[in-house]
């Protein structure tokens, strides 16, 4: 139990503090790797199994069909909003906007499978998710994850707002910073449930991919139509 309440209130602060404060681009992706491969230690250290974290091989082959057909699901969702102009502007981020080809393929090719994906899946279908379970129950875990999934959001959304330069008020900008919370929350239970349903975190990781990847590639897109 000391495990799982101490890397839940790592995990509410760490994404949040690196993103608020700062971390420079060159260490994030190692940082982060590095981060998810302690986590990973320390769970084991700590008694739980792979099958408890979800990496053992059983869960690869229906994660790979699981995580394709929900990959498949995100890449027509996000080809339909390019295809409609009304839809198409909503894509759009000033992150991506200035970026080279080589910024764009090291971000969709690098950074975001390696940095961001693997990393979170890692932490929260894996090693929190199991570990929630394990102590307490699966709906627990579940719920637990999926909030704490949101709140990882708080940074990332406060930094989306600002280099996108929204102009709100405080209470615009609270309700924006709450949606996104709310969005995240929602998408970690889709994606816990994806791991259980296929006993592993390939599933999950692909969807994943497939949101943040191609949501980057179609954001580059948009900006340039």
């Amino acid at each position: 139990m000391k495990f799982l309440v101490g890397a839940g209130s790592f995990l509410a602060v760490y994404n949040n503090a690196t993103n608020l404060l700062g971390l420079p681009d060159a260490a994030y992706v190692p940082v982060n790797l590095a981060t998810a491969g302690l986590l990973v230690a320390a769970a084991r250290r700590n008694g739980y199994g792979w099958d408890t974290l979800g990496l053992s091989r059983a869960g690869v082959a229906p994660g790979l069909r699981w995580g394709g057909a929900g990959a498949g699901v995100v890449a027509l969702g996000l080809g339909a909003a390019l295809a409609w102009p009304p839809a198409a502007p909503l894509l759009a981020d000033e992150r991506v906007a200035g970026l080279s080809l080589g910024g764009l393929l090291f971000r969709v090719g690098v950074r975001i499978p390696f940095g961001t994906v693997l990393f979170e899946e890692l932490a929260f279908r894996g090693v929190m998710l199991g570990a929630w379970a394990r102590e307490r129950s699966v709906p627990a875990a579940v719920a637990g994850t999926s909030v704490l999934f949101g709140l990882w959001h708080i940074g990332p959304t406060i930094v989306l707002l600002a280099e996108n330069d929204v102009a709100l008020t405080a209470a615009g900008r609270a309700a924006a910073v709450g949606g996104g919370v709310a969005l995240t929350t929602a998408a970690g239970a889709l994606f816990a449930l994806l791991r259980l349903r296929t006993g592993g975190i390939v599933a999950p990781a692909l969807v994943h991919l497939a949101t943040n990847a191609l949501g980057t590639l179609a954001a580059y897109w948009a900006q340039r139509v």
